[in-house]
């Protein structure tokens, strides 16, 4: 009997939560949740749907999570997310019940625009690592930071944070991420991108990231065009600028087969915003089609990758390194951004003798595999060309979502793991034995990884999907099957739920720059049809206690 009770007791003791505080899990947006324990290969299959709840609006980022939130109505886990709109909203994330919701008191410079050319925001919040805020960006132009537990703002030392001064201009698309650098403090980022309507590049934005010094309240902005005029947010260019208007970054053109064509502003909308890496104590951003001229003097950035430093704290005219690829023309003319995707850090493989890498995807359908202790191979910014190795996504078609690298424990090979519209890839980063060791990309050499199916977003051949996730050694992602758990070694499926509709050839799918999080045994998402879907496994005994 006392082995049976010390057995009972075992079962019952709930496992230590985690909290997910930033899209990708962590700094780097790794996307990889290396807390979770309930879930694995041997358990995934158990996951039932829990709830499907209809949220006040449309959401088009990931949720974030914090467990054991102090609320009006009792603790509660939260789950916070962005409406397209700017509102944050605060939900329990056992029932999906709407707790609070927060929009800002002052009326956006948008909130009037035509239907037609409606202002929104494809961001996510950030959760504060001490736990006690939430930080939105709203259609007003600000970041604004509120309690977690009743959605009461902080104002006052520098907050709501002005993030652009043209709101109506210019899009938050990214996430808002945060990082704590090496000097201890942590910042709050911010990246700007054209708005939504736009058919084309051209329009009144500069692609910028601010970044928001936590503990002293302050910020700076590095402007991806125009990076000369430093520490600035730019205002209209007219017709009628403000009296006191800060000089703007008029919009440049260029010329295509004797064609003149508005060129973007490296505007900054990769899933996953600027990417942190402790390693070097930067930031990475890797920005749109626009002007690139730094090879020649100038002070534009568009079609880069730029390193900046963490702690952000004094303006600069130029990063710290970058990368631009040589084609950087063709990707502007074609509308090819670079910047499509954030850039995914990724460990060197055994026996390559570089070790820091990064992975850039872009719309062009190539990943280029980078040297981050040296990104041009010249030693400094405003160079191009320089990369280690450029080939295609295996599924082909251009990338929006963030990659992933995941090291398979079993073999300890290197595995960079890409969704998006035509289906679902592995590709291996291995060391070349004929080129001095360096890192280089080969397709997995596991027959049939890539996951192919039915349409999603008009493609007939393949089952398309939006930013995975590993937890715990098995990859989730969401798209035109639902939501499906794979192994990340073989590419095969271990679960899957159709329950918010699969596409097909005539049916679109239920998702769009939606992603996933995995955490605490659960799985929680929004789709493109203003629903929030939770999973948790059906057959999990005292999770919580007796109940």
């Amino acid at each position: 009997m006392r082995s049976l009770l010390l057995c009972a007791a075992t079962i019952s003791a709930p496992a230590a939560a985690t909290d997910w505080l930033q899209f990708g899990f962590d700094a780097g947006h790794s996307g990889i949740n290396t807390a979770e324990t309930s879930l694995s290969h041997s358990t995934v299959a158990q996951l039932k749907l829990m709830y499907s709840a209809t949220l006040p609006g449309h959401v088009e980022g990931a949720p974030v999570l914090l467990g054991s939130v102090a609320t009006p109505s009792g603790t509660r886990d939260v789950l916070y997310l962005t409406q397209v709109n700017g509102t944050l909203l605060a939900i329990d994330a056992t029932t999906g019940a709407l707790l609070w919701s927060q929009y800002p008191t002052d009326t956006p410079p948008c909130a009037t625009r035509q239907a037609s050319k409606p202002c929104v925001t494809a961001s996510s919040p950030a959760l504060d690592p001490n736990r006690q805020f939430v930080y939105n960006y709203a259609l007003d132009g600000y970041v604004h930071k509120y309690h977690v537990g009743d959605g009461s703002e902080l104002t006052g030392g520098g907050w709501p944070q002005l993030a652009s001064a043209k709101p109506d201009d210019e899009q938050v698309s990214a996430t808002l991420s945060f990082a704590t650098a090496h000097n201890g403090t942590t910042y709050l980022y911010a990246t700007f991108s054209s708005p939504s309507w736009q058919s084309n590049d051209s329009g009144d934005y500069q692609g910028h990231v601010t970044a928001i010094n936590l503990a002293a309240g302050t910020q700076i902005t590095f402007n991806v065009a125009c990076s000369d005029r430093g520490n600035t947010h730019f205002v209209h260019n007219g017709p009628n600028p403000p009296v006191l208007a800060t000089p703007d970054c008029l919009q440049q053109s260029f010329s295509n087969n004797g064609t003149t064509l508005p060129t973007g502003y490296g505007g900054i909308w990769g899933r996953a915003s600027v990417v942190y890496d402790a390693a070097s104590d930067s930031i990475y951003l890797s920005t749109g089609n626009g002007i690139f001229d730094a090879n020649n003097g100038g002070h534009n950035w568009g079609d880069s990758v730029l390193r900046l430093p963490a702690a952000l704290d004094h303006a600069l005219t130029t990063p710290l390194d970058s990368y631009t690829p040589s084609n950087f023309l063709n990707l502007m003319y074609y509308d090819n951004d670079l910047g499509s995707a954030s850039l995914a850090l990724a460990p060197g493989p055994a026996g390559a003798s570089r070790k820091h890498l990064g992975v850039q995807a872009s719309k062009d359908s190539y990943l280029r595999l980078l040297d981050l202790d040296n990104m041009s191979g010249m030693g400094g910014p405003g160079n191009t060309g320089g990369e280690i190795f450029v080939g295609n996504v295996p599924q082909l078609n251009e990338v929006k979502t963030q990659p992933l690298a995941w090291t398979n424990p079993s073999t300890g090979s290197v595995m960079l793991i890409v969704a998006n519209n035509f289906g679902i890839s592995a590709t291996e980063v291995f060391a070349d034995p004929n080129n001095d060791s360096l890192p280089t990309l080969r397709h997995s050499g596991v027959p049939n990884w890539t996951n192919p199916g039915v349409a999603v977003y008009g493609s007939t051949t393949s089952t398309g999907g939006t930013s995975p996730v590993v937890a715990n050694g098995v990859l989730y992602y969401a798209g035109g099957s639902g939501v499906v758990a794979l192994d990340p070694g073989r590419g095969a499926t271990l679960w899957s739920d159709a329950s918010m509709g699969a596409a097909n050839s005539t049916t679109r799918s239920s998702f769009h720059k939606q992603s996933l999080i995995v955490v605490n045994g659960h799985v929680y998402v929004a789709d493109n049809n203003g629903k929030l879907w939770a999973y948790q496994r059906g057959d999990i005994i005292f999770a919580n206690g007796f109940q």
